[in-house]
């Protein structure tokens, strides 16, 4: 079997041992727990994930738009600065969330 480059293998067993941790810790805590979009943006098992979190964070606008149209929680931003454009588009995400 040949697969094209790069490619992405995600063990789902290993994911949901994963997210049970998380689950754990929201649970124990009543924290909330949010996908930083910056480190894993792997939109194909937001589904899975979505079961497990409370949302997701973002650094850029087109961060926050996938956090909203692909995991479909809450959407927190933040970052050193947003342009008048981004903020201007960002609270129509951050108020439909």
């Amino acid at each position: 079997m040949r697969f094209e480059t790069p490619y992405y293998l995600i063990d789902e067993t290993k994911l949901v041992t994963n997210l049970e941790k998380i689950k754990w810790v929201r649970d124990s805590a009543g924290a909330k727990s949010v996908l930083a979009l910056k480190c894993f943006s792997t939109w194909s098992v937001f589904d899975l994930m979505r079961q497990y979190m409370d949302g997701t964070t973002s650094s850029s606008l087109y961060e926050a738009r996938l956090g909203y149209e692909k995991f479909g929680k809450e959407v927190h931003a933040y970052s050193v600065a947003f342009s008048r454009e981004d903020i201007t588009q960002l609270k129509e995400i951050l108020i439909m969330t």
